[in-house]
């Protein structure tokens, strides 16, 4: 007798990480079996970040960094959401931490930050 792996779908809930297999193969479910809840297969929201935690990481990836960086840069090196910068931010920054912006020769701007 051969033996075959079998692979069946099955499906897990975003709110609680239950994983099932369905009763039905048709039909996605309404809820999720243990949690009840009909969100099952949309994440949840993550509250929004603060500006004291955003500053804080932008303060320690520029410190860390020997060179000016991009936003780009800055972003992905402090696991920031964000697409683009909160304007209100980082005007507030500039005054906090003495974060400072300047565009290079080519027009790019570079983030840096003054040690202190």
């Amino acid at each position: 007798m051969g033996r075959v792996p079998i692979t069946v779908m099955g499906y897990r809930c975003e709110r609680c990480g239950h994983e099932w297999f369905p009763r039905i193969d048709k039909q996605e479910p309404k809820v999720c079996p243990k949690c009840k809840s009909p969100y099952w297969n949309s994440p949840k929201k993550q509250a929004p970040m603060l500006y004291e935690e955003f500053c804080g990481k932008i303060k320690t990836v520029l410190k860390s960094s020997n060179t000016p960086l991009t936003w780009t840069e800055v972003r992905t090196k402090a696991k920031l959401p964000q697409k683009w910068p909160n304007n209100q931010w980082v005007h507030r920054m500039e005054k906090d931490i003495g974060l400072i912006r300047e565009k290079d020769k080519n027009g790019i701007i570079q983030w840096k930050i003054l040690l202190s």
